[in-house]
């Protein structure tokens, strides 16, 4: 069993946190979005500054994987990282773009409803606006799990993880161990010696 640190991350991975410099920004991307690299998840986001952002999309430019800035604020970018086809076609579902039309977001135009996000988040960032719920529906979060949580003001939910679940517990723990599966095989990977490129499937 790998030696872990109080917050439960391996030691291996905390020093090399710590001493890679560059490189620390890759395994960063690796813990935080593991199973969009993988492909067992749409999207996530992490913070980047500008030199983090340059190496990582050069890292990423021959791979399936897309960035998109949602925000700015005090020098960092708050980034999305995601697949185009996958988010595009769950977008679409019925479900989704009937949700997302309430906030003005578009049916069937997947590039609008980046930017519109965009808007509303840097709209929040830069403190005119209410924080946009509905950017968990770009990150692939269940509906019942974004109406729950804002029912219920984040509370009285079944279980904490990836997000908070409202509805179809099971299922949704099963995606969250997935989550974790990936991430323990990206970060093996990594430490390995592959690159990033490489480790993204």
């Amino acid at each position: 069993m790998k030696n872990k640190t109080e917050v439960g991350m391996p030691v291996e991975i905390v020093n090399k946190l710590a001493t890679d410099g560059e490189n620390s920004v890759e395994l960063r991307l690796i813990i935080q979005n593991a199973a969009v690299l993988k492909g067992k998840r749409i999207s996530g986001m992490l913070f980047l500054n500008d030199k983090e952002l340059a190496r990582i999309s050069m890292k990423l430019h021959n791979t399936n994987i897309s960035l998109i800035i949602l925000c700015t604020c005090k020098k960092r970018h708050l980034v999305m990282v995601y697949r185009a086809k996958e988010l595009e076609e769950h977008l679409r579902s019925k479900e989704v773009s009937d949700y997302l039309r309430e906030f003005g977001y578009r049916r069937d135009d997947f590039i609008s409803n980046l930017i519109r996000l965009h808007q509303r988040m840097n709209g929040f960032y830069n403190k005119m606006k209410e924080f946009p719920h509905e950017v968990g529906v770009f990150l692939g979060y269940p509906i019942c799990d974004i109406k729950g949580f804002l029912e219920n003001k984040g509370e009285r939910y079944l279980h904490s993880g990836y997000w908070k679940i409202y509805g179809n517990l099971e299922e949704t723990r099963k995606k969250f161990l997935s989550y974790d599966e990936a991430r323990e095989i990206a970060i093996d990977e990594f430490l390995s010696g592959r690159e990033l490129e490489s480790i993204a499937c």
